[in-house]
């Protein structure tokens, strides 16, 4: 049974010894796929081109037409303490709660087609208004949504049902990045840790082939309209001749300071959900008006822009990258604690989005304080290491963490693929460790363990 306010689950997965399938029902997939993912694409790049409108309304067009900036104090407290309180009533009135909390990371779980509406609204609510989340669970549970939804209309059988969902969930999470196979890894790896096993031809060929077809069509829809949507960007990083020993070491050194920021950063998200859970009239724009705060505070002790601490940070990760070293180790360290504690206070309230993309912009701006504090690191390096660390200790995917920092750092970062491999694999293990050992903690207290964030693998 499902508790109430949380996202509905879909049909279970596919069990391991399910046979293969046979060549006629692969081709009936594929089929299935392109039918799936080519209006599932469309509809996420609907989704991402509302939330940027809804966002340059709120933050450019309604206060230049009324005479203020967007960046003044008291505006950039009101609207995200309105967002908390929209995405509140979407979560604790409309169906499916919303969809994915936050809290539990990147999950590959499925909602019912009749919690669209409640997760359009919800999103919108939180990632415009200024919420410090990523668009990728919303575009997640869109996309199983509407594969669903399709499943029913077309009157699928059961075992063809759950790959019109799986095609759904691929095709939805390719919008998100200039590449899709960043997108499909996230889910693959996901899908693995979540313990969902099924015949390899059965999902994941129909899954990559929806993700190939959907990022397609967005790339078309974005020349032909002109609307950027893009997700995380490549990052324009200086050359990296060669992995240096002490790289390699600056690697694992940010792979265990990112594992327990962001450790912190879990256990404090995990605070704020239980409060939320007693008193949500108080917490819904409490948490509003904290986000809106921190970068209030940011900006009026920094003299940078509010923006680079609300939201999820892709579109000012490139800013970070390019002028990070000539604001100064204060102006930096200043935006990795405010930005953190948007970030935690966003997971766990009722805003509802998805941990990646913050978590990424942590470990750039983190990659970009190393480079500036030891000016032998490379930037490239200590960039590349950041992003992996940073996603592997958040999300618990390791895999993905590496191909995520090694893509998006662009044609440099290819050359520290090792450092992210380091960097992924010590922030991971230190993740672990740390859980296990407050685990036992509880356990001999005599206390419920509990997890913060982004799921309790580890």
């Amino acid at each position: 049974m499902t508790a109430p306010g949380a996202p509905d689950a879909g049909p279970a997965p596919a069990a391991a010894t399910a046979p293969a399938p046979t060549p006629r029902a692969l081709l009936r997939s594929l089929v299935v796929a392109l039918a799936v993912g080519l209006p599932v694409a469309a509809a996420a790049f609907a989704f991402l081109a509302a939330s940027r409108a809804l966002e340059s309304a709120l933050w450019q067009t309604i206060p230049s037409s009324a005479g203020f900036s967007g960046a003044d104090w008291w505006w950039v407290l009101l609207v995200p303490t309105v967002g908390g309180l929209l995405s509140a009533l979407a979560v604790r009135r409309l169906p499916g709660g919303g969809g994915h909390e936050p809290i539990k990371g990147f999950t590959p779980d499925p909602v019912l087609p009749r919690a669209i509406p409640g997760v359009v609204f919800a999103a919108l609510a939180s990632l415009s208004f200024g919420a410090v989340l990523g668009p990728e669970a919303p575009l997640v549970a869109l996309g199983s949504a509407l594969g669903l939804w399709f499943a029913r209309l077309a009157r699928l059988n059961a075992q063809v049902a759950p790959m019109a969902a799986a095609a759904g969930l691929f095709a939805s999470i390719s919008a998100l990045f200039e590449n899709p196979l960043p997108a499909a890894m996230l889910l693959l790896e996901a899908v693995g840790m979540a313990g969902i096993t099924a015949p390899l031809a059965a999902v994941v060929i129909p899954g990559m082939l929806a993700a190939a077809s959907g990022y397609l069509l967005i790339t078309g829809l974005r020349a032909w309209s002109g609307l950027d949507v893009a997700g995380f960007p490549i990052l324009d990083l200086p050359e990296y001749a060669t992995v240096r020993i002490g790289d390699l070491l600056w690697a694992a050194a940010l792979g265990v300071l990112l594992a327990a920021a962001l450790r912190v950063v879990r256990l404090g998200a995990g605070a704020v959900h239980r409060f939320a859970a007693r008193s949500p009239g108080l917490a819904a724009p409490g948490a509003g008006l904290l986000v809106g705060a921190t970068a209030v505070a940011f900006a009026a002790a920094t003299g940078q822009k509010p923006d680079l601490v609300l939201f999820s940070g892709e579109t000012s990760t490139a800013t970070v990258v390019a002028e990070g070293a000539s604001w100064g180790v204060a102006t930096v360290v200043a935006l990795l604690l405010l930005k953190g504690l948007a970030y935690t206070v966003s997971l766990g309230s009722l805003f509802r989005g998805g941990p990646v993309f913050p978590a990424l912009f942590l470990g750039v701006a983190a990659g970009v304080l190393l480079s500036t504090l030891v000016p032998s690191v490379s930037l490239t390096a200590s960039v590349v290491a950041g992003m992996a660390a940073a996603a592997s200790a958040m999300l618990r995917l390791p895999l993905s963490a590496v191909l995520l920092a090694v893509v998006l750092g662009g044609s440099t970062a290819v050359e520290a693929t090792s450092l992210a491999l380091v960097a992924s694999v010590v922030a991971f293990v230190t993740t672990a460790a740390a859980t296990r050992r407050e685990r036992a903690r509880d356990t001999e207290g005599g206390q419920t363990p509990h997890e913060g964030a982004a799921g309790s693998s580890a």
